[in-house]
């Protein structure tokens, strides 16, 4: 099952569990520069809007993490690299979401990394049709989009140039969102059982036009 995490405060402990595992993750391991206070890894985005999926392993320790960004507050492709969007400008909308901070304990094998990241990627979507949203926007290599979220069954654009970040090479995404979507994931990871524990259902709210 895949935990929902939104409106954390900061001091609660949930809260500094995620940071912590997100500067094990991201810092440690990756090598990400990223500021960091006494081990843990939060940055502006991580405000009450933000929403956190986490997937734990049989121990209790945490499998891994997704964080959600509503594009209607700052968001990370259009206050870091808008130039990903480009000619286009940075979307607001209740509709429009961002993925960000996807990441597996290190320690894991192969094969557990793998199923934790289906699990993640599955209950994005499951999370996105509860509350309404249409679209999710992330920055990746276009190779990992390739092998993990088509190898998914998610079918994504390429919303705008290629640029390096980090000394690598990333595009910024479009993923739409559809029961249709979701069925294709579920039957390529097998996963077929529901996996967010909380969900507040708004499927019946209208639908906005989006930009193509």
């Amino acid at each position: 099952m895949i935990e929902v995490h939104p409106s954390l405060p900061a001091d609660s402990p949930v809260a500094q569990e995620l940071y912590h595992f997100r500067y094990r993750v991201f810092v440690q391991h990756a090598g990400w520069e990223l500021p960091c206070q006494q081990q843990q890894e939060r940055d502006q985005f991580d405000t009450p809007g933000a929403v956190h999926l986490v997937s734990r392993a049989a121990n209790g320790r945490i499998a891994g993490l997704l964080r959600l960004l509503p594009t209607m507050a700052p968001y990370m492709i259009e206050k870091l690299w808008p130039d990903l969007l480009a000619p286009y400008p940075a979307p607001r909308s209740p509709q429009i979401w961002e993925v960000t901070r996807l990441g597996t304990d290190p320690e894991l094998g192969l094969l557990e990394r793998g199923q934790t990241v289906a699990e993640l990627v599955t209950a994005c979507l499951e999370y996105g049709l509860d509350h309404g949203i249409q679209q999710m926007l992330a920055v990746m290599s276009e190779d990992h989009a390739r092998r993990v979220v088509m190898g998914m069954g998610w079918r994504y654009e390429r919303c705008g140039p290629m640029r390096l970040l980090g000394g690598s090479p990333v595009i910024a995404l479009r993923l739409r969102l559809s029961e249709d979507a979701l069925a294709r994931v579920r039957q390529r990871t097998r996963l077929t059982a529901r996996l967010c524990l909380q969900a507040h259902s708004s499927r019946a709210l209208p639908a906005l036009a989006l930009p193509a």
